[in-house]
């Protein structure tokens, strides 16, 4: 009667064992897949960045473009006119700010 009562737990043991190894198996398989989707979707997730800085780099190329033009405009309609003798300032040796002109 002992040992059939033995084998009998070791018969549950082994069944308890074997799903026990089914189930890692398992989720081995689960976690595995999971980890190659998310590589996929961090690749897709680096190209949408690219694409969306290479738009945002296009858009502030436009709008630098379009705030030049509207600069310019708007300087030339409120009577400002372009000079032709420029005005300079250099740094002399004594680390003082000194106005120089063209001209002198």
């Amino acid at each position: 009667m002992k040992v059939k009562r033995i084998h009998i737990e070791d018969h549950y043991i082994t069944i308890a064992l074997a799903t026990a190894f089914l189930l890692g198996i398992a989720a081995y398989m689960y976690f595995l897949s999971l980890s190659v989707v998310h590589v996929v979707m961090r690749k897709e997730a680096g190209q949408n960045i690219t694409t969306i800085r290479s738009e945002i780099a296009y858009l502030e190329a436009a709008y630098i473009e379009a705030h030049h033009s509207i600069s310019s405009r708007v300087a030339t309609t409120e009577g400002f006119s372009e000079i032709r003798s420029k005005i300079f300032i250099r740094e002399s040796q004594s680390d003082n700010l000194v106005l120089l002109r063209q001209n002198e």
